[in-house]
């Protein structure tokens, strides 16, 4: 994925959603500058963005106009103003398409980003262990043309015709997809504002054009401002509320930092290993940083090839205790298939993780609140299953395994009433 043709010429502006404030001009109309001091949603300035027990939360909007018009307030793009909470929206990546199903806006979505089979089943996978929650994703449309997952088709941004886009314009202006600033424009004026904040994904620096004002977010920083677009403030409160408890029950039950298992986060081919740094910064490892976990490769001197791989004999060196499969949840039968390969090597016995069969797989980081919640009970049971109850296994596949109520972290139910708006 992206870390990851004109546009119309003289289409009117639609006057359902658009910019307030200062923010038409410059830069700001290509969505590549700050927030401001003038920000509607604000967030705790106590909190880190590697804060381990808490995440900063977002506060109500309370500039609400006579005519029920709204702003909302993000880096990088500024104060965006609303005449209504909008009723289509493109969500690019899992963390907004979950977001807006738990915060009862599912409906809303008008298209995704990439592969539809894989992003449906990224966000789908957990679905199915809710009453009355669904993401309905077959139908949906894509802007990335499907023989070309890097690239954006601008017109079809036209087709959709939504009234937000949650995707950062400052991605639009980096290498992956190198958009002018006139493009970028010209669909937040002519369709919809863009709304999101993609480098928070791991604090990494944005495009020079955007990089004066940039601002990075928690995961729970940056669902807060997706829930002020949608006006679901009280659900994502009680969200935050279930995720606290979640994080606070699991770190009142972890063991010492020094016995707890050396672990190694991967994707992998065919016996080749391509390490991920879960220590680091940014909303990407949300679901893995309450747990304090040692990373495997940080502590080994075994040698990765030229393009930072590592293989089997790099692996037997490296010594993980438990490895996990990123993105492994949205895989299905790929990844069972794989599993049975890796550990079925004749040096799989040498790989303390291979051989005690902790090799699992893991979700993804661009996870929404209801991902986020189950991906912390997974990772729970797949570390600590002393502490936390067995992880039950692969089921089908294609979606979250049962297990029993006894043996949950959180209230199934309860998730399912929010998402209904039943407090």
């Amino acid at each position: 994925m992206a870390d990851n043709d004109d546009c119309r010429s003289g289409p009117t502006r639609r006057d359902y959603v658009k910019f307030g404030g200062t923010v038409l001009g410059g830069g700001l109309l290509a969505g590549c500058a700050g927030g401001g001091s003038d920000a509607t949603i604000t967030t705790s300035d106590a909190v880190s963005t590697t804060e381990t027990d808490t995440e900063g939360a977002t506060e109500t909007p309370d500039t609400e106009t006579s005519d029920g018009s709204y702003s909302v307030s993000m880096a990088p793009v500024g104060e965006v103003e609303f005449d209504a909470v909008p009723e289509r929206a493109l969500t690019y990546y899992p963390v907004s398409a979950d977001a807006a199903v738990a915060f009862g806006h599912g409906d809303a979505i008008t298209g995704i980003g990439y592969d539809k089979e894989l992003f449906g089943n990224t966000v789908d996978y957990y679905y199915d262990a809710l009453d009355g929650v669904e993401f309905e994703w077959e139908e949906l449309g894509r802007v990335t043309p499907a023989s070309n997952p890097n690239a954006l088709d601008r017109e079809l941004f036209y087709e959709l015709d939504s009234d937000v886009h949650f995707l950062d314009p400052c991605l639009l202006r980096g290498p992956s997809f190198d958009w002018t600033e006139d493009e970028v424009a010209s669909i937040a004026a002519d369709v919809g504002p863009w709304f999101g904040n993609y480098y928070s994904r791991t604090n990494a620096d944005p495009p020079e054009p955007c990089r004066d004002r940039y601002e990075h977010y928690t995961l729970w920083e940056y669902l807060g401002h997706i829930a002020a677009v949608f006006r679901a403030e009280e659900r994502y409160r009680a969200f935050k509320s279930l995720r606290d408890d979640l994080v606070a029950r699991i770190r009142a039950d972890l063991p010492p930092a020094s016995e707890r298992p050396s672990l190694a986060v991967v994707a992998d081919t065919g016996g080749t290993f391509w390490p991920y740094d879960f220590t680091g910064d940014g909303y990407l490892w949300a679901h893995l940083r309450p747990f304090g976990m040692q990373n495997a490769f940080a502590a080994t001197d075994a040698q990765t090839g030229s393009d930072g791989s590592y293989d089997y004999e790099a692996m037997v060196e490296t010594a993980p205790d438990v490895v996990l499969r990123y993105w492994g949840t949205a895989l299905g039968d790929s990844f069972r298939s794989n599993r049975e390969e890796v550990l079925s090597n004749p040096l799989a016995d040498e790989v303390p993780a291979f051989r005690d069969g902790r090799y699992y797989p893991s979700g993804n980081g661009m996870q929404g609140p209801i991902m986020n919640l189950f991906q912390l009970e997974m990772t729970a049971k797949q570390l600590f299953p002393e502490r936390f109850g067995a992880w039950p296994g692969y089921g089908d596949g294609e979606s979250y395994p049962e297990i029993p109520e006894a043996e949950r972290l959180f209230d199934r139910e309860r998730v399912a009433d929010i998402v209904a708006g039943e407090f």
